[in-house]
């Protein structure tokens, strides 16, 4: 499938008919995925949100939904020829579910919708095994309250399962909870269910062609005024920031040079690039000293599971370096490069307190001094090299 990057998102240039066709081909092969419908705002959620983005990049298919999309794709030097609206999809996966016989779970938070929706669904498909569940409540992260949820979900074994909970909240409980459930294919589907529930009209066909549906949902629901406003005019804006951003700014990060009592220093390897490297991560809008140790401090409990360290020293912007002009990072990241504070750490727990982040790093290890520029990759020798020299008395 052809696919395209919008604010770090990852985008399927993939019809109505070919997402089914996909979709089909995928039920029969006995695995386990999920489906999300990217529209420009939920663009911008992953815009500033790198652990979201990392959810609709993992996904199976991200469904072009949302006209605005083919705007910002130009923006990228793109071309995005299709849009597939999110309400389309359920329709014709609920088709494609009876005629194959496969069972449909879908959560709404609102019961009343819910009940209407599949009163709805069971007249259009009266052959069709489908349930609605309530989940209770859902935070934004995708946690729910409801201790029985995936005991509920799993007594019905769905092969497909429908979240109507509306992002960022459906994207991350799928992500969070898919190894838990007994199914096959998640989607998250945005509002779709206020359409088949008949609680909103869809924009006449003429409007949808003309990409101003969002002008008739604005009609029917003034509420949403600041959402479009999201959609229409920040979405271009940030998609021609980070366009043009990637040319010249340099994103901050923090990297730490972690040391255990034997004088021993702490690589992990890269998940997806596979190389040694130190420990790092961003540090947005940190300035000062304590808002660098407060980015450390985070980026090294989220990658590494433990705080269990103590600051040493710390080298502010002690090194920058541009990204490889490659589609990795030029299409999912906004800057033109990394802008390095180096810490010292001295590990304070025991091995077993490190738990890495298996989207970030696949391994790790402790390494002398003396065999570490062998180990790392080539691109972070430098930047070791100085932590090396900088950091030499405490080695």
């Amino acid at each position: 499938m052809e696919e395209v990057y919008i604010l770090g998102s990852k985008i399927n240039d993939i019809s109505l008919n070919e997402a089914i066709g996909e979709i089909a081909n995928f039920l029969l092969t006995g695995k386990k995925s999920y489906l999300v419908t990217p529209n420009p705002e939920i663009c911008l959620v992953g815009y500033k949100d790198k652990q979201f983005r990392r959810i609709i990049q993992n996904s199976f298919i991200s469904i072009p939904d949302g006209f605005g999309l083919k705007l910002g794709a130009r923006i990228f030097g793109q071309k995005l020829f299709n849009i597939t609206t999110g309400a389309d999809l359920c329709w014709e996966v609920l088709k494609l579910a009876e005629h194959k016989n496969y069972s449909i779970l879908f959560f709404e938070g609102r019961p009343q919708i819910g009940d209407r929706a599949l009163n709805v669904i069971s007249q259009k498909y009266p052959n069709l095994k489908i349930k609605f569940l309530d989940p209770g409540k859902v935070d934004k992260q995708g946690n729910f309250e409801n201790p029985n949820l995936i005991k509920q979900i799993n007594e019905f074994h769905p092969d497909i399962i429908l979240v109507n909970f509306g992002p960022p909240k459906q994207e991350y409980f799928i992500s969070k909870n898919i190894e838990k459930i007994d199914t096959k294919l998640m989607l998250g589907i945005g509002g779709s269910l206020d359409f088949i529930s008949g609680r909103l009209n869809r924009a006449p066909e003429s409007w949808r062609k003309l990409g101003i549906e969002w002008l008739w949902r604005l009609i029917q629901e003034p509420w949403r005024w600041k959402r479009i406003i999201k959609a229409v005019i920040i979405f271009p804006l940030a998609c021609l920031g980070w366009r043009f951003g990637s040319t010249f700014i340099y994103r901050k990060n923090v990297a730490a040079f972690i040391i255990n009592n034997n004088k021993q220093i702490l690589i992990t390897q890269h998940s997806k690039y596979g190389g040694w490297v130190l420990p790092q991560g961003g540090a947005k809008n940190a300035k000062t000293k304590d808002k660098l140790e407060e980015a450390v401090r985070r980026e090294m409990k989220e990658e590494l599971g433990t705080d269990k360290f103590q600051i040493v020293k710390m080298l502010k912007n002690c090194y920058k370096y541009k990204w490889q002009k490659d589609k990795n990072y030029i299409d999912i990241d906004k800057f033109k490069g990394q802008k390095q504070t180096l810490f010292l750490l001295k590990f304070t727990g025991q091995d077993t307190d490190i738990k890495l982040d298996l989207h970030e790093h696949t391994e790790w290890q402790w390494i002398d001094k003396n065999k570490i520029l062998e180990k790392v990759s080539p691109r972070r020798k430098k930047l070791v090299q100085i932590g090396l020299d900088k950091f030499k008395e405490y080695l």
